[in-house]
């Protein structure tokens, strides 16, 4: 009773069908609300703290326990797996390391650890092969041919930390055997418990993929990762639904220049322009007033992080993108289109405002406008948003004009080193920080 449509998963709940397995596989974003939306259907909120169990790091093994495990009061049981290892492609997913890595970052050192191990798992390596720096350890080049994982200096140095970690716990690899999982899907769970696994990225061969079709419901929530074949029609609908709006002639179509395939920005947007909008329909209109130009090959967030100097969100987020196959070169040339946006931002600023960054829109239009018309109509060129041109001169007046001259060239020598086949991840790390971290002497 395999279904792809959440909407018909979501109703079957509410009519009071539960099935033993739901998969949500494919963009994380709507792979993760979707699973949200399914457990709060299928636990109420009261319930919730005592009859939900988030296994992020578990094993089969262990998933299988939790499952078969009565709650402490009567309802329905769940247990929520994010991001499972025992059902991800061993080549498949360059994520794995960055998964790992954010959940250490964050205070989870086990549960980054657990994932750590069971990525290295895929290869046959154990506790003792973690370490780069142990005898027979494995070498960057292993690590690229057998887990398509790129290690960068700062993975490196990851590695040996958590491989002590690992020793010093007492950790091991979570085991990959998933018969114990399968066996009691198989024979069936107890009445009302639910395995719910939100994934984005699955081996179809994998025995509980093919489980999931047979006894549950698999869900797929994919998105083109080619612009030219990006449909974000029924998505658009989905998140609309609440506010009773839909996207007027055009709208879609200038919504979806603006900001690519950024999933997660598409709802904030969406959700601002619903409330702003008077009438029934969002108008093209609205979209070219309000949604600020951000595509740059989908790399907003990589821009924002950019303006504010955060080299760990910069570098978070170019480590998702290269684990979603987005080529490096991809990523250089969105860094060098958003400092060159920085550099003129900073070059008005000093021009139009005297170095005084503005506090708000009507400030820009008041102090910069009049003076900054002249200059582009010589030119030919669009005057940009007054919302848009306040955040980037803000931005700007973050960085000296040595600085962004200097990650210009960074940019240029980025681009030779990726053509001469250089580690990909190592260069865009290294631009990144060159970028982001305040030089010595810098104001």
């Amino acid at each position: 009773m395999s279904a792809s449509d959440l909407d018909d998963v979501l109703a079957s709940v509410k009519g009071g069908k539960v099935a033993p397995v739901y998969l949500l596989a494919g963009e994380e974003f709507l792979v993760r609300k979707g699973a949200d939306e399914l457990v709060k259907l299928l636990v109420p909120d009261a319930a919730m703290g005592l009859n939900l169990a988030v296994l992020d790091a578990g094993s089969p093994r262990e998933v299988a326990q939790e499952l078969a495990t009565l709650p402490l009061f009567p309802g329905r049981k769940v247990v929520l797996v994010r991001d499972p290892e025992f059902l991800a492609p061993k080549k498949g997913r360059g994520d794995a390391l960055g998964k790992a890595r954010e959940a250490w970052k964050a205070g989870k050192r086990k549960e980054g650890a657990r994932r750590l191990l069971a990525l290295a798992a895929r290869a046959g390596w154990g506790v003792e092969k973690l370490d780069p720096g142990a005898p027979g350890a494995p070498s960057v080049e292993q690590w690229k041919d057998e887990l398509n994982v790129d290690l960068a200096d700062a993975d490196v140095a990851f590695l040996k930390e958590a491989a002590a970690f690992c020793r010093e716990e007492r950790i091991s690899a979570p085991e990959g055997d998933a018969s114990v999982l399968l066996d009691l899907i198989q024979k069936g769970v107890p009445t009302g418990h639910a395995l719910v696994l939100a994934a984005s990225d699955v081996d179809a061969k994998n025995p509980l993929v093919k489980l999931a079709h047979d006894k549950g419901y698999v869900v797929e929530r994919k998105v083109a990762a080619r612009h030219k074949d990006l449909d974000l029609t029924d998505i658009a609908k989905e998140f609309l639904a609440p506010f009773k709006k839909k996207l007027g002639p055009g709208a879609l179509d200038e919504l979806k220049e603006r900001i690519g395939g950024n999933i997660r920005l598409l709802q904030s947007e969406l959700e601002k322009l619903a409330t702003y909008s008077e009438g029934p329909a969002i108008e093209r209109a609205d979209v070219a007033a309000l949604v600020h130009h951000a595509r740059e090959e989908e790399f907003f967030e990589l821009s924002e992080a950019l303006q504010k100097r955060d080299f760990g969100g910069a570098l978070s987020y170019a480590d998702d993108a290269m684990g979603q196959g987005t080529h490096a070169l991809q990523l250089l040339g969105a860094v060098a289109s958003i400092v060159r946006s920085l550099l003129e931002s900073h070059e008005w600023l000093w021009r139009y405002a005297g170095g005084n960054p503005p506090r708000t829109a009507k400030d820009v239009e008041a102090r910069v406008f009049p003076r900054l018309e002249a200059e582009l109509k010589g030119s030919k060129r669009k005057m940009p948003n007054a919302w848009a041109l306040t955040f980037s001169m803000k931005a700007a007046a973050g960085y000296e004009r040595r600085e962004l001259l200097g990650a210009l060239v960074a940019c240029a020598e980025a681009d030779l080193a990726l053509k001469s086949s250089a580690n990909g991840r190592l260069v865009i790390e290294r631009l990144l920080a060159t970028v982001c971290v305040r030089q010595h002497g810098a104001g």
